[in-house]
Parts: structure tokens; C-alpha cells; sequence
């Protein structure tokens, strides 16, 4: 699907005590996507984050994770301010530098209010719903290509931004503001849960499955080297099962 994805570092040097080391600050950036990334100071800020702060104290750096609208942090990564973004696709993010390993497979899924029958049946059943989207996220396929296509038609979708974005597009379709919203099916299914609206919608289908990923800065020169040791952190990660206990605290599977 979508997205969004993608969190922004800024690197700062640091010096370490015997034996001397060069240690970098990597700054982490997103809008609340839980369950890949969640609130910047909760006991589970994201199996995503807890993965990529884990990896990279193990090669010696410190990553500091902090909550920020999605086209912001895209926007602030590009220029070099930050690092790294977090639930980030190779559509929207093209320019950035990513690893090999990505941090879930996504897709694009619907949720509508109980008792509303409207269900997806390709990009024509979206002409018969006013849709709550997302500013600055990349829906990926056939839904990305309506998107494109009606973006700044305000009768078939309606725009939210900022960092509570997708909270935004569940009030308002609660008030009947819009009939349907999208994202990803963990995402609204975490959110969901958190707002106790699980009882009073209803899943309207999806579509186009798409990795995601933590992608590095295209301004920052030891972007390959923080992608480097992501994927190995990962694939060690995974042999080990310390990868699964962490999925387990946020009810998930392992996305291979």
C-alpha cells in the first residue's frame, strides 16, 4: 500500500570512553503509524522503532525516535536535517536510500462504518464513497491511481494531515463526514482498538500488498552504511527468534 512510509535521523558526533569510538545520534521521525511506529513516548513506541533501536546500539550509535507529520519528516530527510524515516515505500521515497530488508508488508484496506454495505470492488466502487485520505502518504496501485487522479477533488476525497491524522479520519467518519477511510489493515486495526471503535466499523476490503521500510536520507554520506547494518541486525535478528519476541508484543507476525 501506502505509505507513508518513512521516519527522518540527524547524525551528531559523539566521543566514547575506552577505547575511543565514534559514536552518531540517529534521529527517527514519523507520524504515529502503530504498530511499525507508535507514540515517542510510550513503553511500546513500535515493533519498528524497538527493532531499529536495538540494532543500532549493537553497532554503538543511539537512536532517538520522535513523533512528526509524514510530509514533514519526508520533506525534512530530503534536506539532510534528519536521517532516517520510518514506513517508508520505494513510490513515494524514491530518492531515499533504503535497505534490503523491509519492516512489514502493507496494503491498502478499507474501513467503513457498521451497517454501511459499500464494499471495494476496484477503483469504480471508490466514485460511490467520499474517501478520509492522508496527506503526503503514497497509496500504492490501483488505489494510489485514483488518488492521483481526484486528489483535489474535495467531493470524493477528503485530505487530513499532521501527526494524528488517521485518528482524524476516524471522528470523521464517525460524524459522517466521510463513509470510508484507508491504510494499512494492522495500522487501523491498532488505532481502532486504542479509540474503542473496534465494535462500530467494519473492514471494506483491500488491495495492492507493498513493503515498507526505515529509509535513510538521500543529504546524509553514511546512508548505505546505516542501511548496511540494518539488514544485517535484522537477518541476525530473525535466526536468533529475538525478532519474534519483539513482534510478539505487539501481536504481530514476522512479515517473511
Amino acid at each position: 500500500m501506502l505509505k507513508r512510509i518513512a521516519a527522518a535521523a540527524v547524525v551528531a558526533g559523539a566521543t566514547l570512553a575506552a577505547p575511543a569510538a565514534h559514536a552518531d545520534v540517529i534521529t527517527l521521525r514519523a507520524d504515529e503509524w502503530c504498530p511499525y511506529n507508535c507514540a515517542e513516548d510510550s513503553d511500546k513506541p513500535g515493533y519498528g522503532v524497538e527493532i531499529a533501536k536495538e540494532i543500532f546500539a549493537k553497532a554503538g550509535h543511539t537512536l532517538e525516535y520522535k513523533n512528526l507529520a509524514w510530509a514533514r519528516a519526508l520533506e525534512d530527510g530530503r534536506k539532510g536535517t534528519i536521517v532516517a524515516v520510518i514506513g517508508a515505500d520505494k513510490v513515494e521515497a524514491a530518492d531515499y536510500v533504503f535497505p534490503n530488508e523491509a519492516i512489514a508488508v502493507i496494503d491498502n484496506t478499507f474501513v467503513v462504518k457498521k451497517g454501511n454495505p459499500w464494499r471495494y470492488a476496484g477503483p469504480a466502487s471508490l466514485e460511490k464513497v467520499k474517501l478520509g485520505a492522508i496527506q503526503g502518504y503514497s497509496y500504492s496501485g490501483e488505489v494510489g491511481d485514483y488518488m492521483g487522479a481526484n486528489a483535489k477533488n474535495g467531493a470524493r476525497i477528503d485530505m487530513v494531515g499532521g501527526d494524528k491524522a488517521l485518528e482524524m479520519n476516524f471522528k470523521k467518519l464517525m460524524a459522517g463526514r466521510v463513509e470510508a477511510t484507508v491504510d494499512a489493515k494492522p495500522v487501523l486495526a491498532y488505532k481502532l482498538m486504542s479509540m474503542n471503535l473496534t465494535d462500530k466499523v467494519e473492514f471494506a476490503g483491500s488491495t495492492d500488498p507493498s513493503e515498507i521500510y526505515v529509509a535513510f536520507s538521500p543529504a546524509n554520506p553514511k546512508a548505505k552504511e546505516y542501511a548496511a547494518i540494518l539488514d544485517k541486525g535484522i537477518a541476525e535478528m530473525r535466526a536468533s527468534g529475538r525478532l519474534k519476541q519483539i513482534l510478539d508484543r505487539y501481536g504481530v507476525s514476522d512479515w517473511k
